[in-house]
């Protein structure tokens, strides 16, 4: 599982590629995203006015990270929305309603952009 960050159009995406399909990886996805988070989201000077957890070819997704997305909105208070590159992640993020918490989207990977 790979974490990577980029930004484009003032929205600051963290990466995340790659399945959560076991326990241990979710405690791998846990702890690199809140390590990210750490590292730019909870910083003073900003450069951007939004930020997305990009979930990139991320199916499948367990339940267990599913919780994790769900807590740091809802517990930890980040407004953030999520983007994925698989439609049947969106499928299953839709089907436990979590479009009616996060803005979800369908994008291609924002990495293979130049920032702007």
């Amino acid at each position: 599982m790979q974490f990577s960050t980029a930004k484009r159009n003032d929205i600051l995406y963290l990466c995340s590629q790659g399945r959560v399909k076991t326990y241990e990886d979710y405690l791998e996805f846990a702890n690199k995203l809140d390590k990210l988070i750490a590292t730019h989201i909870k910083v003073d000077s900003r450069d951007f006015s939004q930020w997305r957890i990009m979930l990139l070819d991320a199916f499948p997704f367990n339940t267990y990270a599913l919780g994790h997305l769900l807590r740091l909105k809802l517990y930890n208070n980040y407004d953030f929305s999520l983007g994925t590159n698989n439609y049947h992640l969106l499928e299953l993020l839709e089907s436990v309603e979590f479009d009616k918490i996060f803005a979800i989207s369908v994008e291609h990977d924002p990495r293979n952009y130049k920032n702007s």
